[in-house]
């Protein structure tokens, strides 16, 4: 599922609403464990080299609303700030690199008076991903037509095999410009 309308969303779901850059208004509802990044098996993929494969993760846990972030090469920023682990309220700004998000919560959690600090604890783990195929997932629009492939992944025989077809290419095209440029010297 692509994008959430507004009009649909129950008010008593956690969402995180894109502004700015070229998903600006998309909506993506937060189930009680999503995992955010590039790689098709996410939750909510969003192609382009800005995300980590497996970016972040966000959790409901109770009326709260928490992201960790998996050890992404660009980082995780709630109110720009950089963080590992934070509580998210309604109304946070929270950016994954340069993609930034509102964050909406449910009626009950938007009555809550923000706490003074975000809480920034102990540096992520990894965890295995849990298969759940009864979860619909949601996916970005590709923001061009070079971010519209999944991921291929080659082993090492596929990567060298590549490799050696190009360096083929490269030494037949320079034998056919030494082989034009002798015969124009010919002439």
């Amino acid at each position: 599922m692509a994008e959430q309308d507004t009009a649909s969303t129950d008010k008593d779901s956690w969402q995180l609403i894109a502004s700015g850059s070229w998903l600006a208004g998309q909506h993506f509802i937060i189930d009680k464990h999503t995992v955010l990044g590039r790689d098709a098996e996410c939750d909510i993929t969003i192609p382009g080299t800005h995300l980590s494969r497996r970016h972040a993760e966000i959790a409901v846990s109770g009326d709260k609303l928490l992201v960790r972030d998996l050890g992404s090469a660009n980082g995780t920023f709630v109110n720009d700030k950089a963080v590992n682990e934070a509580e998210l309220y309604p109304g946070d700004s929270i950016r994954f690199d340069v993609l930034t998000f509102t964050v909406a919560g449910p009626t009950t959690a938007a009555a809550m008076t923000k706490k003074a600090t975000n809480k920034t604890t102990r540096p992520a783990q990894k965890r295995p991903p849990v298969a759940n195929p009864a979860r619909k997932k949601q996916q970005a629009k590709p923001s061009s037509v070079g971010n519209r492939h999944k991921t291929v992944h080659m082993t090492a025989v596929q990567k060298t095999s590549n490799a050696l077809r190009h360096s083929l290419a490269i030494a037949l095209a320079l034998a056919s410009m030494a082989a034009l440029v002798y015969l124009m010297l010919q002439l």
